[in-house]
């Protein structure tokens, strides 16, 4: 499996997770609730790819050689296989033509050093999305709740 320059096989990996939407601690959805108490967060970082706007959550297409990058949280994962398997049935990764896939990343942590993640990236989707200039979801998603509505 070859990923954002990454060669490794799955039984390799080591067990960290990279999450950078609806997963991350700041939002308040109730398996990123579940994530913070059974796993333990490492701190922010991010990695080369480009993050995208599908209304209530994001789709993250990872890519070594990008110039812009998805921020997100890193978390060491205490109990991986079945924590693991908790999250792809929520990411929905083994439904048929789903555009969510487990897939290892280089994450550069905000404090200093890389580690090697396990994260979501979205297929190859024919819906146009509009891109997260900044690449986090958090910030991104702040800014459109201070938009005002139009009549």
């Amino acid at each position: 499996m070859e990923t954002a320059g990454l060669s490794c096989r799955n039984d390799l990996m080591t067990e960290y997770l990279f999450v950078y939407g609806t997963l991350r601690s700041e939002f308040p959805h109730p398996l990123a609730k579940r994530l913070s108490t059974r796993a333990k967060f490492i701190g922010k970082g991010s990695t080369p790819g480009l993050l995208y706007d599908f209304g209530w959550y994001p789709g993250a297409k990872f890519d070594a050689g990008a110039r812009t990058h998805v921020v997100g949280e890193v978390f060491s994962l205490k109990n991986a296989a079945r924590l693991l398997a908790e999250l792809d049935h929520y990411e929905g990764t083994a439904e048929p033509g789903n555009a969510f896939r487990r897939v290892p990343v280089k994450v550069r942590l905000d404090r200093g050093g890389t580690v090697d993640a396990w994260s979501y990236e979205m297929g190859d989707s024919k819906a146009r999305r509009r891109p997260i200039e900044r690449g986090d979801f958090i910030h991104h998603r702040r800014l459109k709740d201070q938009r005002p509505v139009r009549d």
